[in-house]
């Protein structure tokens, strides 16, 4: 990572130097210079980070989202707030993994006055808690946390409001609410979702198939998370329903 920054360093003094032969007053080159190297850290950030989701939400390779994850903490150092931002994401991958009390542990170590509303980092934080919850069979502390938290916690986008109806319909079906938990899966897999939600969807579809007596259906559903799921552990579960 040192020699990142190095790099980094050097491509900023050769812009500035340029820049201070070609207009000949340095304070002007200082802006512009600040000016390009800004914008070409973000640049380069926002690619980072959506080549490390990819991992999570196309390749559906948890562990190597995890291990990217790691990477990029290495890369941002000792910053607070991205470090808790970065263990909501490794949460994230340790619950596709199936990793629930692991991740469940993670989340409850990170403080929450590093989060914030308004760049969306408490909302993701809150479900993927929620989600956890569930999973373990903790449903009580699940409901009073959708109850308490979510309602106050608008999303700020469309991806945010899709993984609060996401959470909905996980919602409905770990109350047994089935019918209600199908139709909000239902009218999730007519977007265009990642390919990772896709296969989380079917795998519940393929569960309360196999609850109302489709087991056709069931197998059917579970035999497509089995071969494009890759190292999600809704692939591995689904092996023992065909």
């Amino acid at each position: 990572m040192l020699v990142n920054r190095i790099k980094f360093m050097g491509i900023t003094f050769v812009i500035m130097m340029v820049l201070c032969i070609t207009i000949k007053n340095i304070y002007i080159a200082g802006i512009i210079t600040f000016t390009v190297v800004m914008i070409g850290y973000i640049a380069i950030a926002y690619s980072r980070s959506k080549k490390r989701l990819s991992i999570l939400e196309e390749q559906c390779d948890p562990e190597k989202f995890i291990e990217a994850t790691e990477n990029q903490r290495k890369i941002t150092g000792k910053d607070k707030k991205i470090d808790a931002y970065l263990n909501i994401d490794k949460a994230a991958g340790l619950i596709l993994m199936g990793e629930f009390q692991e991740a469940k542990d993670l989340l409850l170590s990170v403080d929450e006055s590093k989060l914030s509303y308004k760049n969306g980092t408490l909302l993701p934080y809150v479900i993927n808690l929620i989600c956890c919850h569930y999973e373990l069979g903790e449903i009580a502390e699940g409901e009073k946390l959708f109850e308490t938290r979510i309602s106050v916690l608008a999303p700020i986008n469309p991806k945010l409001q899709e993984a609060v109806e996401l959470l909905i319909a996980e919602r409905f079906f770990f109350l047994k609410r089935f019918d209600e938990s199908k139709e909000k899966f239902q009218d999730l897999l007519i977007r265009k979702i990642s390919k990772r939600k896709i296969l989380g969807i079917e795998y519940r579809l393929a569960q309360i198939c196999e609850i109302s007596g489709d087991s056709d259906l069931a197998k059917e559903k579970y035999l497509e998370v089995t071969k494009n799921g890759n190292k999600l552990w809704i692939a591995e579960e689904s092996k023992k329903h065909i």
